[in-house]
């Protein structure tokens, strides 16, 4: 294998690897719970009590939202909002972005250019491409930071269903993905997010430590096994991995470490099975084997500390899952 394909691994920087694309100013079709007066002669799209509005971002902390018109098409002069006002009171709606205004678009020749000085070129504001995707991403992290749950899990959601197709939807931005939600605790999110970049690489030996070191945070011992398994069957040479196994099989024969760091029983089979992986992996050199767990656990030590300040704020805001600081935030 290339290893210069391989995804980055979680918290490791990697010399090779695709380089991290840009993220471009947000445009997506939003909806509101009712209108903000659009303008006379002119009917406002929306479904039931629901209005659809265009918005594009316009600065670091601005948005430019215009009506969506009966045709699916912006109309109207616009006004601005805070990104606070945003996250508050509006919802993407990414497949009606996609399904209902940009064909509607295609088909009337409509088009919405805008300039950016980070890109360095213009560009089709009314697209579905890897600027506007990962610039909704980011404002996916930011519905779920500011407590707004419901929108946040809507919104990536959506990306993850995003049908069309775009240079750089690969196996590294659903990979930048997963890391991403998993640094802010959202690990079902990271789950789906590695699993979906599994579709594009399914030999990735990093990817699937990813996704595994993700079910280990969980607590959800039997996924985290088996994907680990199929991490050495790819790679028995990578050290995460092995660092990973060698913190599995301390802990399930030690109580006391899953107290500390709050991690639930682990199951026979699954001590079983990483005893083997570990015996495999250290079979010559028993010295690497306990320097490999003493590493790990340092790191465990390191984890529980600082998880101990924010441990009550992320279980309030309904992101706290058994495990969420282990290996190394």
């Amino acid at each position: 294998m290339n290893t210069n394909t391989l995804v980055s691994i979680d918290n490791q920087n990697r010399a090779g690897r695709a380089s991290k694309g840009r993220v471009g100013p947000v445009c997506c079709v939003f909806s509101t719970a009712k209108s903000r007066n659009p303008g006379k002669g002119t009917t406002l799209r929306g479904q039931g009590r629901v209005h659809y509005w265009l918005v594009r971002q316009a600065g670091e902390d601005g948005y430019a939202v215009r009506g969506v018109d009966g045709d699916f098409l912006p109309f109207g002069e616009e006004s601005l909002i805070s990104t606070d006002e945003l996250i508050t009171h509006y919802t993407a709606e990414v497949a009606v972005f996609e399904e209902r205004m940009l064909p509607s678009a295609r088909r009337r020749n409509y088009q919405l250019v805008g300039a950016n000085r980070e890109l360095g070129y213009r560009r089709s504001l009314l697209a579905i491409d890897e600027p506007n995707v990962r610039g909704l991403f980011e404002l996916g992290r930011e519905y779920i930071r500011a407590g707004r749950m419901a929108k946040g899990r809507a919104l990536l959601g959506e990306l993850m269903r995003v049908k069309t197709p775009f240079p750089g939807k690969d196996q590294h931005l659903f990979n930048e993905f997963g890391i991403g939600l998993r640094k802010i605790g959202y690990l079902e999110g990271a789950v789906i997010c590695y699993r979906r970049a599994l579709k594009y690489a399914e030999r990735d030996d990093h990817l699937f430590y990813n996704l595994a070191r993700a079910y280990y945070e969980q607590g959800q011992w039997w996924d985290c096994m088996t994907v680990l398994t199929r991490c050495f069957e790819l790679n028995p040479e990578l050290p995460l991995a092995r660092g990973l196994v060698s913190l599995i099989t301390a802990l399930a024969a030690n109580p006391g470490l899953r107290r500390r760091y709050n991690k639930p029983p682990v199951p026979q089979g699954v001590a079983r099975r990483a005893a083997l992986l570990d015996e495999n992996v250290f079979t010559t050199d028993t010295s690497a084997r306990e320097q490999a767990q003493a590493r790990v656990l340092r790191n465990e030590a390191r984890s529980a500390d600082a998880a101990a300040s924010s441990f009550d704020k992320r279980r309030d805001n309904g992101m706290w899952l058994p495990g969420r600081d282990a290996v190394g935030m």
